[in-house]
């Protein structure tokens, strides 16, 4: 009674001094309604206390006993806790927060279902404190928002400036890129006509090779005729050797379309001076000079045919030679080009490279504006996620036995909707076969006149069968008659019998002929 008493005179006085009017209101109406509703049992507790004062249980174990009682797990009791000890809640004094902190195990902690009035005094003024929190928490935030809207549209201004900057190296680096593809081609081409001017001096050598050769043996044999032969044959050497002169002619006789025997008598016919020449010798150094002669007239010819060819190889050499020129004048324009395209696109790349440098310089800044919007906003989450959340898990809470009851209503209901389901089904069955039975009976209707007019037609066929005999089958007609008569009276299963009635009757009437 005295803990019930402590809380009424904490409850009154803490709610007017943290709540508006009406929770002040309220929260006097509760601290009367505690008073009012304290166990009863209190007193006859006190009487056993004064006999046998036990030691009281430590604060934490009681209130693990609540918690336990109301199934509320510690650390969701804790986050209700923290409301209370929320900076923001300056103005809460500490004789409200300690009355508050005392009531939520017996107000918040309870089942909805189970609050008295005065317990939903107590969430009403915890979830007014937590709006007041909240609305503070709100309006700082929105505080610093305002302030860094400048420092955001700086930042986003910068940006677009990046932005912008990056889509000039883009853009430049596609020139570059163009100008390099066609650098690359002219760079082939170049190479190409090198090749070819490569290709054709290479055939104007080969072929031109043969040809200044004849020309350079034509001019040595024509020097060695009137040279160095001559002076053999004519014996007037003056101061030079013989031997010598013939070393000189040696290589030459190599070039000569000799026979064996006339190559190996040339050396004696030739270092043999004239008058000691016999017939034989005089016939060699004639067949010598006569093979000199021969040799040139043929190197003559040759250098005469070959020299249109010659001609047409040194075309093409000057031709290549000319592509190689306009080759290397258009790879040099595209160089030029490559290299105009690479200073605009280092010149882009600086503009980013400065872009860059200025947001990088301005993020300190910006960090700093918006740090404490961040901060804050990220404690208004958390209080929302965490601490909101939590007091709307509990001023939301139920009791098991509502839960029970909750579920057996939700199973009753289940059943219901069962039953109308079953009952409908029986309907829709019950609805079918009435159907059934009304198409049977429409069915039996229509083809009961059909059968009566089947059977009169037979009997007036049988009828006319006779007369045309002269003979009268009075059995016949009986039966037919009675045939007809009864008819009406068949019933739907008969009435495949009434359709082969015609093959009947006909047999009757072909007896009675």
């Amino acid at each position: 009674k005295h803990k019930f008493a402590f809380l009424a005179t904490l409850l009154t006085p803490a709610a007017v001094e943290m709540a508006p009017k009406k929770a002040a209101a309220s929260a006097t109406k509760a601290a009367e309604t505690i008073m009012q509703t304290a166990p009863k049992v209190a007193t006859a507790g006190a009487k056993r206390a004064a006999e046998a004062a036990p030691a009281e249980e430590p604060a934490s174990k009681r209130l693990a006993a609540t918690l336990k009682k109301h199934a509320v797990s510690q650390s969701l009791y804790k986050h209700i806790v923290e409301i209370l000890e929320h900076p923001l809640a300056e103005n809460l004094s500490q004789d409200s927060r300690e009355m508050l902190l005392a009531a939520l195990p017996h107000s918040l902690c309870v089942p909805s279902d189970e609050r008295q009035e005065f317990q939903e005094s107590i969430v009403k003024m915890m979830g007014q404190l937590m709006g007041q929190i909240l609305a503070t928490m709100q309006a700082s935030l929105d505080a610093e928002n305002e302030r860094v809207a400048g420092s955001e549209a700086k930042k986003q201004e910068l940006e677009e400036t990046i932005q912008a900057a990056e889509a000039a190296l883009s853009k430049a680096q596609d020139v570059t890129a163009a100008h390099q593809t066609e650098l690359n081609r002219a760079c082939s081409a170049t190479q190409t006509a090198n090749a070819k001017l490569t290709k054709a001096k290479e055939a104007q050598n080969t072929g031109d090779a043969a040809h200044a050769l004849a020309r350079t043996d034509k001019e040595a044999l024509e020097a060695a005729l009137v040279g160095d032969l001559e002076k053999l044959k004519s014996g007037d050497v003056g101061d030079a050797a013989p031997d010598m002169l013939y070393q000189h002619l040696e290589p030459l006789l190599l070039k000569l379309d000799l026979d064996a025997s006339l190559r190996s008598a040339t050396k004696p016919a030739l270092l043999n001076a004239p008058a000691g020449r016999g017939l034989f010798d005089k016939k060699v150094v004639e067949e010598i000079e006569n093979s000199f002669t021969a040799k040139i007239e043929q190197l003559s010819k040759h250098i005469a045919e070959s020299q249109p060819a010659a001609d047409a190889r040194m075309l093409v050499v000057t031709e290549a030679e000319g592509k190689v020129a306009e080759a290397e004048a258009v790879q040099n324009a595209a160089a030029d080009g490559l290299a105009s395209a690479r200073a605009v696109q280092k010149h882009a790349q600086a503009s980013l490279k400065a872009a860059k440098a200025s947001l990088t310089e301005f993020k300190p800044e910006y960090k700093k504006a918006t740090e404490v919007r961040d901060q804050q906003q990220v404690q208004v989450q958390t209080f929302m996620d965490v601490n909101v959340a939590a007091f709307d898990v509990l001023s939301a809470k139920i009791s098991a036995k509502k839960k029970k009851a909750m579920a057996a209503a939700a199973e009753a209901e289940a059943a219901a909707m069962a039953a109308a389901a079953e009952a409908e089904v029986s309907a829709q069955a019950e609805a079918a076969e009435a159907a059934n039975a009304a198409n049977e009976a429409e069915t039996r209707d229509a083809t009961m006149p059909a059968a009566e007019e089947m059977a009169a037609t037979e009997e007036t066929e049988a009828k006319g069968s006779a007369a045309a005999d002269g003979t009268s089958t009075t059995d016949g007609e009986s039966a037919a008659c009675a045939a007809a008569e009864s008819a009406p009276e068949r019933s739907v299963e008969e009435t495949p019998k009434i359709i082969e009635a015609p093959a009947a009757i006909g047999s009757v009437a072909e007896l009675g002929a």
